[in-house]
């Protein structure tokens, strides 16, 4: 989708990018959670997600890249991943939840905006993506989840 819309001059305005809270140093090192741990519906919807993408394994791989360029950046886990999405192609912007009063994280969310991620960064990060499965050909494209 990202080439067709820099194709037309379309661009994306992206959610999921935090994976309603998993994509954090909350979970870098733990076990997988169980159902009744995962208390909200996008918490759920995005352990689905990993599951289809990889598992929790590679998930903790994925934590782990992520961690040591959030400690170089003096930024978080969420910042870092955010800041690799907004630097794709045809992207915009980003879509972060917060649940007002609970996890609204808006002085942590404002770094992503003073990160540069160098080739480094981005390698580290895309390396171990290309273990993981293609969700567009497992799935289908944007928002196919809710046509089924």
């Amino acid at each position: 989708m990202a080439a067709f819309c820099q194709q037309h001059g379309i661009t994306l305005l992206t959610y999921g990018t935090v994976l309603g809270g998993l994509l954090s140093e909350k979970y870098l090192g733990r076990a997988e959670p169980g159902r009744g741990e995962l208390n909200t519906a996008s918490l759920q919807k995005y352990k689905n997600m990993i599951d289809a993408w990889g598992g929790w394994a590679l998930f903790q791989d994925l934590l782990a890249a992520l961690k040591p360029i959030a400690d170089e950046h003096g930024a978080s886990i969420a910042n870092i991943g955010t800041r690799y999405i907004l630097d794709r192609p045809a992207v915009a912007g980003t879509i972060v939840g917060a649940r007002l009063g609970l996890a609204e994280h808006i002085a942590d969310n404002a770094r992503v905006f003073d990160i540069a991620l160098d080739s480094e960064d981005v390698a580290a990060i895309e390396a171990v993506l290309a273990n993981s499965r293609d969700l567009t050909r497992l799935i289908g494209d944007c928002g196919d989840e809710y046509r089924r």
